[in-house]
């Protein structure tokens, strides 16, 4: 591969960069399951250079150090609308990353060899490089930022943090959980509230039950998709107080339902659901719940809001069990799927005056930096346990990670590694 050393500017650094990189880009919509290699193939092309203009807005050249799986992913893949624009055909795909800064031009706070974030890009996500407005990322915090005064010194723990418990999926287990689940300390109630979270041995889930039982003392129920992730929920982060295999019991029902069509398994699977939520919470000596943390949807969503107490709570995180619809085409009674959502307990939430409610983590983006601040502390108290990252190597397994993710093919948070850090301090130049 050729070489090159990036044009001289104030802050540059002595490392040499490849004049081709890996992108990845959208070249068609998905209507069903991912074809990593129709839908985001590979390409070679060209590292960019700064452009020859006026040069007043600062801009950074970045490196890709890790991207982050999401499924929110696959919905920036339709065009059906949503909170974000789509992303174009021939686009490079979005993602949320960490990037090292490898050189800089014009006035920015920005140095060579800061670690940056990006939620979503602007100039996508899935490349090794690209060259942003310095304005647009976000240098990581150090723990001494996060954790100022605190009495425990930070064990070592990995950059990915920054994409896990201290990027937008703890972010997004904090503010669903504690600004739209409203969770209530046992001192402020009679008992501790009774809280479900789907999903639950998930990146996102997997927080929200560590929150609910370890920081707000709730009785926490779990629905998870396999045997080892239950364990990994009672026995090793000890955040569950009961839990449901729904992945059990979907291949029971299945095996038992001989030819019946989406409607009849749909009905069956709910039926199922249903008294295996009826069991735990008579397990955990409860009568229903104050709070649902939803990231799947359908048959689940729907029957755990025939069990909500008064004034209970719906967080409304994902769906991730009908991602892989057509979202541009409406979903009817006619057409049930297992992933459908129907909503039949409307009277029931009227006169419970429960709440549901949607959100998206940057609805908060100005509460950030105080949240992480929690998190932090949290994480060093103990109360969350930081879990090592499933990391995938090489930005041309990023298609395939997306489809094992929905497949549930993962370990926790599912990250890219892109590239090695090339920058080390002492190697930096500066003609400033």
């Amino acid at each position: 591969t050729n070489l090159h050393t990036p044009r001289a500017e104030p802050n540059s650094v002595a490392v040499m960069l490849p004049t081709h990189q890996k992108v990845v880009r959208l070249a068609h919509r998905p209507t069903t399951d991912i074809d990593p290699s129709y839908h985001l193939p590979l390409t070679y092309e060209s590292v960019p250079t700064f452009p020859d203009d006026d040069g007043k807005t600062p801009l950074v050249l970045l490196h890709r150090l890790y991207l982050s799986i999401d499924p929110a992913m696959r919905g920036w893949m339709s065009s059906a609308r949503s909170y974000l624009p789509p992303v174009a055909i021939n686009a490079v795909m979005r993602g949320a990353t960490l990037s090292e800064v490898v050189a800089v031009r014009g006035a920015s706070r920005l140095k060579v060899g800061d670690v940056v974030s990006e939620f979503a890009g602007e100039a996508g996500g899935w490349q090794e490089y690209v060259i942003v407005s310095a304005r647009s990322v976000r240098k990581i915090e150090t723990w001494s930022e996060l954790v100022d005064n605190h009495q425990q010194t930070p064990r070592e723990l990995p950059l990915t943090i920054h994409l896990s418990v201290l990027g937008t999926t703890g972010l997004t287990a904090y503010f669903g959980f504690i600004h739209v689940g409203c969770p209530r300390l046992p001192s402020e109630t009679k008992r501790p509230e009774v809280v479900l979270v789907n999903a639950a041995a998930g990146a996102v889930g997997s927080i929200v039950c560590q929150i609910a039982k370890n920081v707000y003392g709730c009785k926490v129920i779990g629905v998870a998709g396999s045997d080892a992730k239950c364990r990994l929920l009672i026995d090793d982060l000890k955040c569950c107080d009961a839990v449901i295999n729904y992945r059990e019991m979907e291949n029971e029902v299945e095996r038992g339902a001989g030819t019946a069509d989406p409607a009849e398994l749909f009905a069956l699977k709910s039926t199922e659901f249903q008294k295996r939520l009826r069991r735990v919470l008579k397990q955990i000596d409860a009568k229903g719940l104050d709070i649902v943390f939803d990231n799947v949807g359908g048959y689940q969503l729907n029957e755990c809001l025939s069990r909500l107490n008064y004034f209970a709570r719906v967080a409304i995180c994902g769906a991730i069990s009908g991602y892989n619809n057509d979202l541009t085409k409406q979903q009817t009674d006619n057409n049930v799927s297992p992933t459908g959502l129907y909503m039949k307990h409307g009277m029931a939430i009227i006169s419970l005056r429960a709440k549901i409610q949607g959100f998206i983590v940057l609805d908060y983006i100005k509460e950030w930096s105080n949240a992480k601040k929690d998190l932090a502390r949290w994480v060093l108290e103990g109360k969350i346990r930081y879990q090592k990252e499933d990391i995938r190597d090489g930005l041309e397994n990023a298609p395939s990670a997306l489809v094992d993710l929905f497949h549930g093919n993962n370990n926790g948070k599912l990250i890219v590694k892109v590239g090695e850090q090339q920058v080390k301090r002492k190697e930096i130049v500066s003609r400033l």
